[in-house]
């Protein structure tokens, strides 16, 4: 009896301890401040950009040596967890790390930028960014996020394999036709000791290839409200349909579950569909690799479809500082941050930085059709801006998919099973009765 009242006391002690460590980092909201400055936390992710950041914040105290900066880098599959963890113990940073796919995640703690934006804008250069970017900047009408980086959905392909198979480079006026017909003599068999070759890549497990496909189709995932699931439409149907038959139909893709690793950068596909900006750095350190870029193929009903989603900074709406916060929010975003940025083979999503760089003559980066990953701009759409996408993505949809690529469904039956699933899903927030 005595051993378990000891037992009894001996945790209780040890959550009072617990809960006072946690009420006591509750408190602490910032850093203490050295004297007469004020300190602002910018939380982002660790990557290769590390050393110009750090840069940019000694330039940017220099500058304002009445702010001091606390950056904290985070491993990007780390983030969100160490982001809401600082938040529930209130020391959610002044500025943070935000994009398309986390807009309507992360919304719950932004602020609003717009009266930011508007009396500012001459000077952060509102003007200077793309229109398509502005449209992403903003949700449900309003500024969210300052951008610095952006991806776009694009065509990609080894110029080398396309040569030796004698197979002309894609057009600005491709089509799905297209590339079902250059994927097949592309599509080389293992044999004679050299390695299989793939007309084209197919991405599994995620949506941002088949997505395109959809769209492209005249599909689309939502209704303009977002509370009905659209993929049983037959235009969403004939979008996933060309997405399983690239590999069960016409052969230019190989069977779920057998694409190569690294497909691309070892060069077992001859193109790629979707892709992403980040992955050029990889691309790049191959030497070998001659790679180039070009507008997505157009589908049966548009062009238009692939992804832009932009990267940028977020503004903390409990922020105590928020005007330290937007000073450096609009010193990370100037023209010359993003020049920095287009140098280590980036792209910008501001115009007078990116005509700079379509201008260069001694640009010899890759890829050399740069103009096309502008060009694309025209026919890239935002991911659908939904408070449950990504759960409803990969917990709901893209199960279905797989079971599509893998043959064990067809598009039809994977239509109205996601859908299903989805409206399911949508009728617990959206009931009226």
């Amino acid at each position: 009896m005595l051993s378990a009242i000891r037992t009894l006391l001996f945790w209780l002690t040890t959550l009072v301890l617990v809960a006072t460590g946690f009420w006591w980092a509750s408190r602490r909201c910032e850093p203490a401040a050295p004297p007469g400055r004020t300190v602002i936390t910018w939380m982002g992710y660790v990557s290769p950009l590390r050393d110009l950041y750090e840069a940019e914040v000694a330039e940017f105290e220099r500058l304002h040596p009445d702010i001091a900066v606390n950056l904290i880098l985070t491993p990007p599959n780390e983030y969100h967890m160490k982001f809401k963890t600082l938040t529930a113990c209130g020391q959610c940073p002044d500025l943070f790390f935000s994009g398309d796919v986390w807009m309507t995640y992360l919304q719950p703690f932004m602020a609003d930028l717009s009266p930011l934006v508007e009396r500012d804008a001459a000077e952060i250069g509102l003007d200077d960014y793309y229109p398509e970017i502005r449209s992403a900047m903003r949700h449900e009408g309003r500024y969210r996020v300052l951008p610095e980086s952006m991806n776009i959905s694009l065509c990609y392909f080894n110029r080398r394999l396309f040569r030796e198979a004698g197979v002309a480079e894609p057009t600005e006026d491709w089509t799905w036709d297209d590339v079902i017909r250059a994927g097949q003599k592309l599509t080389r068999p293992a044999g004679g000791g050299a390695p299989a070759v793939w007309g084209c890549s197919r991405l599994e497990s995620w949506w941002g290839e088949w997505l395109i496909y959809v769209r492209q189709a005249g599909g689309t995932v939502f209704t303009p409200d977002g509370r009905r699931c659209l993929l049983d439409s037959a235009a969403a149907i004939a979008g996933l349909r060309f997405f399983q038959e690239k590999s069960s139909r016409y052969g230019i893709s190989a069977p779920a579950g057998f694409e190569p690793p690294n497909s691309f950068v070892n060069e077992r596909v001859a193109m790629n569909i979707g892709g992403h900006l980040d992955f050029w750095l990889n691309y790049n350190v191959v030497p070998e690799l001659d790679w180039d870029v070009q507008l997505l193929p157009a589908g049966p009903v548009t062009r238009a479809g692939g992804e832009i989603a932009i990267g940028g900074y977020s503004l903390n709406k409990r922020s105590r500082h928020p005007e330290a916060a937007w000073a450096l929010m609009k010193f990370l975003t100037r023209p010359a941050k993003m020049a920095a940025i287009t140098a280590r083979g980036g792209v910008s999503v501001r115009r007078s930085v990116a005509e700079v760089q379509l201008s260069d003559p001694a640009r010899t980066d890759r890829p050399r059709n740069l103009a096309a990953v502008y060009r694309q701009l025209e026919f890239a759409r935002p991911i659908p801006r939904h408070p449950h996408y990504i759960e409803i993505m990969l917990q709901l949809v893209q199960p279905e998919v797989d079971r599509m690529v893998s043959g064990v469904q067809t598009p039809e039956e994977t239509g109205r099973r996601a859908a299903a699933a989805v409206n399911a899903f949508l009728d617990i927030f959206y009931n009226e009765s």
